[in-house]
């Protein structure tokens, strides 16, 4: 099975794109990079203080991570007050929830120990997971970006915790427009075969460059031809409130097993003509 010929569209932040493009390169597939988001330090310090200050004070029962970025994006603020090596056994004293494997790894190469990870890696698994731990009247700080879904803080406020979110980082649009125009361009050429979102953000954003140049209507148009392809359920319905149809969800949601799900899908309708 593989992915030969085909042009598939990374979405991710330049930084982020290269696990992904790997993987396609590995499959036979050509990777084109389209970053639709900037990664950057979030301007809103106060929370950042505010939280990090609960640590070291012990006032946080729960910390959750929902991406590497959230754990990332901490070291500066830290080192702006704080030893990391302090910090970070503070951090240990809180139950830590990382969303995934990857963000597990990541906690523990800080010396973090993670004592849970659901077995969704997505906002819902998290839930589903508090739901069997006593959260009531409990402060859980989530470290994450500026453009998060409110659905992580509402559920846990019905479970009776105390949510502190903390804007760790910021989902910008990039600063450099000119190759997603570019991507924009060949994509309405037809030259795209598989388009791959893997957050809503990155789709939110590809949407706001289309409409700034005045092209929401030729780009909405010219998506009914690629594959298209989300991460997980909460990106799949930002796509279709977008009006775009999602031909590919992986039941488990990590890069890995959403090129083996786009694969399965590619050689099925190889397989059907």
């Amino acid at each position: 099975m593989s992915l030969k010929g085909k042009v598939i569209a990374i979405t991710r932040p330049e930084k982020q794109a290269h696990e992904l493009a790997e993987l396609v390169s590995k499959l036979g597939g050509k990777p084109y990079v389209v970053p639709t988001a900037e990664i950057k330090p979030s301007r809103s310090r106060r929370l950042i203080t505010q939280f990090l200050n609960k640590i070291l004070n012990e006032q946080i029962d729960f910390v959750i991570f929902m991406s590497v970025n959230g754990v990332t994006s901490l070291i500066e603020p830290i080192q702006n007050l704080v030893s990391k090596a302090k910090f970070f056994e503070k951090l240990n004293r809180a139950t830590i929830v990382a969303v995934g494997p990857k963000t597990r790894r990541e906690l523990e190469k800080h010396g973090v120990k993670v004592d849970l990870v659901p077995l969704r890696y997505s906002s819902e698994g998290v839930v589903e997971s508090l739901r069997t731990m006593d959260i009531q009247g409990k402060t859980v700080a989530i470290p994450r970006s500026n453009k998060s879904s409110r659905y992580l803080t509402q559920e846990l406020k019905k479970l009776g915790a105390n949510v502190l979110e903390v804007p760790i980082y910021e989902c910008a649009l990039p600063t450099d427009r000119s190759i997603v125009l570019a991507f924009i361009n060949d994509l309405l050429k037809g030259k795209i075969d598989v388009l791959t979102f893997t957050s809503s953000f990155t789709a939110r954003n590809l949407f706001k460059i289309a409409s700034e140049y005045s092209l929401t209507h030729e780009f909405r148009k010219c998506l009914a031809k690629p594959v298209i392809v989300a991460i997980g359920p909460m990106t799949q319905r930002t796509l279709e409130e977008l009006g775009v149809k999602v031909d590919v969800v992986p039941k488990e949601y990590t890069i890995e097993a959403m090129m083996d799900a786009l694969v399965r899908h590619v050689c099925h309708d190889r397989d059907t003509r």
